[in-house]
């Protein structure tokens, strides 16, 4: 079954962020702080792989994150490097990172990481998340 025609759903809690991943649209919306980020993130990362085999024409990704704790920040920067090295390759991908505006350390760690890569990143200030 290739990527094309799969979905990932994770329903958020108070801990791990809601995942609404479909072929080119990918959100990752609420908190981020899950007891064990390997193993939440790990089939995020597995379905990103396999969706940048065969991708949309467009995809389009929405970060909407209140929190992260400091594992949950690597395995964002994985998931932005792999999508960035799929751009490179010629895949079309826009990421938005949405922050609640009176929100410095979210939009600061949204700075840092458009700063590590290539692919067109916007930071979207929004009033509440």
């Amino acid at each position: 079954m290739g990527s094309t025609n799969t979905s990932l759903h994770i329903k958020g809690t108070s801990k791990s962020p809601a995942i609404d991943f479909k072929p080119g649209m990918l959100s990752i919306e609420g908190r981020s702080i899950p007891e064990n980020a390997v193993s939440f993130y790990e089939p995020v990362l597995a379905w990103i792989e396999q969706y940048l085999k065969s991708p949309e024409t467009l995809t389009k990704v929405n970060f909407k994150i209140e929190y992260l704790n400091s594992s949950s920040n690597r395995f964002i920067y994985n998931i932005l490097k792999a999508l960035d090295e799929a751009y490179q390759k010629g895949t079309n991908i826009v990421v938005n990172w949405y922050y609640e505006e009176d929100d410095d350390t979210m939009r600061n760690t949204g700075n840092d990481f458009q700063a590590m890569v290539s692919l067109p990143y916007r930071l979207i200030p929004v009033e509440e998340i």
